[in-house]
């Protein structure tokens, strides 16, 4: 009876190993999570609009990087994942290599999204999409593993959802996917290698919570820097003051735009029911006082409202609340009216 229930017990573990043989190997998540930090930091510095001044041709060339990059690190994890195997006589699961084919898929999501959303706008959601796609694939990956991938899914997930949520400034979003790319999976290549972490609940939870902690901290630090950096030493110079002062062209000033300033803005038509191009120019009333930088007669975009915390123009200046209506009636014919709403708060 002694021998029947250890061949029983065995049965049953090599059920389970079955049933949950994925196994990531630590350089998996390193590789990935560095590529994607990497991209995230330079791909705007390396496609400018001074490279390529056509924008559709920037965002298909950059993209066209990004899909090479991921796959020749496809190409190495493959490779390093094949020679771990044969090192230790292994070989991969069906399970895992189907698995693999989800990975692809939501690597290619990605890229397709970033295309998408550079082409018809909605960037200020794509951070928390990409983690929320990085964490699912993490999350079905655990479901077929003893790994703690599950854990590290889901709290990706609600990293991405709580950006959103909470409605992040997108400088802020962009640090955190950096942290959670670039110092995240990498600890967490470390984590899964570590079997008394993932023992039991409460390891994996207290792990987990940690992990979390570590992104979290590391990307409130790194943003706060950010800003600090940002903060121009100059002090303002009125706008009527700047005007009368003759200055280099690579003289960088602080501007102070009084409440009260008109401010002309030219605003141009164009499309295919429309016959040439539409220019009207309106006047803009500043509310409240606008300190902006300026260089070779150029806002450099930032800026700062009332005296308040600095802002850049690329994270926190949006369009929001289009509102676009028509009427056609028999009085007045055709008419259209736009009504956008300019926010300075991301």
């Amino acid at each position: 009876m002694h021998g029947t229930a250890e061949q029983i017990d065995a049965i049953h573990a090599m059920m389970e190993s079955g049933a949950r043989s994925v196994r990531l190997e630590t350089h998996t998540p390193v590789l990935w999570g560095l590529a994607g930090a990497i991209l995230i930091l330079v791909i705007d510095d390396v496609f400018t609009a001074e490279q390529f001044s056509v924008a559709w041709q920037r965002t298909l060339a950059a993209n066209a990087f990004i899909g090479m990059v991921l796959l020749a690190v496809g190409i190495v994890d493959f490779r390093l994942t094949r020679r771990a195997r044969l090192a230790r006589d292994e070989s991969l699961s069906f399970v895992q290599t189907q698995l693999t084919k989800v990975w692809w898929l939501v690597v290619t999501l990605v890229v397709l999204l970033n295309i998408g959303m550079n082409f018809f706008g909605g960037g200020y959601l794509y951070y928390p999409v990409v983690m929320a796609l990085i964490g699912l694939a993490f999350y079905i990956h655990g479901l077929f593993s003893q790994q703690m991938l599950s854990w590290a899914g889901l709290l990706l997930i609600f990293v991405g959802a709580m950006s959103i949520v909470l409605g992040i400034p997108f400088s802020t979003q962009e640090w955190l996917a950096v942290v959670v790319f670039g110092i995240g999976l990498p600890a967490l290549g470390f984590m899964i290698r570590t079997t008394w972490l993932q023992t039991t609940t409460l390891r994996r939870g207290m792990t987990a919570t940690l992990w979390l902690s570590l992104i979290l901290v590391c990307a409130a630090m790194l943003s706060g820097m950010e800003q600090r950096r940002a903060i121009p030493d100059a002090s303002a110079v009125p706008l009527q003051q700047f005007q009368q002062t003759k200055n280099g062209d690579d003289t960088l000033q602080l501007v102070r735009l009084p409440a009260g300033t008109r401010v002309p803005l030219q605003l141009s038509f164009a499309g295919d029911i429309l016959k040439g191009d539409v220019t009207a120019e309106l006047y803009l009333t500043l509310s409240q006082d606008l300190d902006v930088m300026v260089q070779n007669g150029q806002p450099d975009g930032r800026y700062r409202v009332a005296g308040g915390e600095w802002k850049a123009k690329r994270y926190t200046f949006r369009v929001k609340n289009v509102d676009l209506s028509s009427t056609l009636t028999e009085e007045k014919g055709p008419e259209a009216s736009v009504r956008l709403f300019l926010s300075t708060d991301g």
